[in-house]
């Protein structure tokens, strides 16, 4: 058949066969993405528990000396700055400036902790523009299509000035404003009921789909599948985490001292 054909007009009783069709296929898809979620969940929280009784020394102690070398380099920059301007602060002034381009230190991209996974400014970023293009009103085609992508758009808008990213992703579970335009068209209200139902049970399924996709990005969840590829491979994961825990700590330690002992200089002239 051609892209462009044009598609038979349905009687009121076949769009309802239709649509009838559509909720069981979709019903049947949300009790198995629940069931899967569920389940990975449950797997990925008996994980977390089982690095909280073997790693939470050294992960503390890791994120204890990466907030150390924050402050160090923070403090760096400003001495640096201050010298530079030939002007001197005192460091417990609270009214003293912030450098313009604050250092901003991370932990080894390769080192997984069993921690939730920090705000990613770039995926947010990503995240709203997709929402942005689905649900900006001039977009619509009907009235009802814009009021409905109005009101989105709003929320889409809220969520992403707050950095509410879990609500992101619960608006990207919502339906598109032409599912919700298409209500509007339909006749009867058994027909326009089983619709409703269709989209509601779709919704769901959306947003649960958005549920595991979140959950299979927090670090937890990715340490979780690394340790069952070194489990699969032969390897004894608790002891390789640890050994490069702690190969972390020092060398966390040796750049904090590396960075007093600048202070140190920097300090004494």
């Amino acid at each position: 058949m051609s892209d462009n054909a044009i598609e038979p007009v349905l009687s009121p009783r076949e769009q309802q066969k239709k649509w009838q069709a559509e909720f069981e296929t979709a019903r049947e898809a949300l009790v198995t993405a629940e069931a899967e979620l569920a389940a990975y969940q449950a797997e990925v929280n008996a994980f977390r528990m089982h690095c909280r009784l073997k790693l939470d020394d050294l992960v503390d102690e890791l994120l204890v000396l990466n907030v150390e070398k924050q402050d160090c380099l923070t403090r760096l920059q400003l001495l640096r700055q201050e010298q530079e301007a030939g002007v001197m602060t005192d460091e417990a002034d609270p009214l003293r400036p912030l450098p313009d381009d604050q250092p901003i230190d991370e932990l080894e991209p390769d080192l997984i902790l069993p921690t939730d996974v920090p705000h990613d400014k770039a995926a947010e970023k990503r995240l709203y523009r997709e929402l942005a293009r689905r649900f900006h009103p001039d977009l619509a085609n009907t009235a009802v299509a814009r009021d409905y992508a109005t009101m989105m758009m709003t929320a889409v808008n809220n969520a992403y000035e707050k950095r509410d990213i879990q609500t992101l992703y619960d608006l990207a579970g919502e339906l598109e404003p032409e599912a919700m335009a298409e209500l509007e068209g339909i006749e009867t209200s058994a027909t326009r009921k089983l619709r409703q139902q269709v989209m509601q049970v779709q919704r769901r399924l959306r947003r649960v789909q958005q549920q595991m996709k979140w959950l299979r990005q927090e670090n937890t969840a990715r340490l979780y599948h690394r340790a069952q590829r070194l489990e699969e491979a032969g390897d004894n994961w608790w002891d390789i985490v640890r050994r490069e825990l702690e190969a972390a700590i020092e060398r966390r330690q040796e750049e904090i001292s590396r960075l007093q002992k600048q202070l140190a200089l920097l300090e004494t002239r």
